[in-house]
C-alpha cells in the first residue's frame, strides 16, 4: 500500500529519516539485548569453570563445606547494599518494561 502512495507523492528526505530512524532505535534496542543475553551467559559460564576447577582441585567434600560456610555470610552482605557488578568497557543499559 505504501508503493501505491510513493507514486504519487514520493517520501520526502524527512519521512525517510523518521522511517529509518525507528529502524535503526529497534536495531540498536535488539542488540543490547543480545548484549546483556550475552553477559549473563559469559558469568553463568566463569562461575561453572570456577566451580568445576575447585572440584577438580580440591573435592567435593572441601568444595561443598566451602560454599556452606559462605553460605550464611553471603546472606549478610546481601542485605546490606552491594555495588553492582561491571565488566570493564560495557556500559550498563537500563531496561525499561514493555507495556505489552
Amino acid at each position: 500500500m505504501r508503493w501505491l502512495a510513493n507514486l504519487f507523492s514520493p517520501p520526502t528526505p524527512e519521512k525517510i529519516a523518521e522511517r529509518e530512524l525507528q529502524d535503526m532505535r529497534l536495531t540498536l534496542f535488539q542488540a543490547e539485548r543480545r548484549l546483556l543475553e550475552a553477559q549473563m551467559q559469559v558469568a553463568y559460564y566463569r562461575d561453572m569453570v570456577a566451580f568445576l576447577e575447585d572440584v577438580a582441585k580440591k573435592g567435593v567434600e572441601d568444595v561443598v563445606d566451602k560454599r556452606r560456610a559462605a553460605a550464611p555470610a553471603a546472606s549478610e552482605t546481601s542485605s546490606s547494599a552491594q555495588a553492582p557488578r561491571v565488566a570493564p568497557g560495557l556500559t550498563t543499559v537500563p531496561i525499561v518494561p514493555s507495556a505489552a
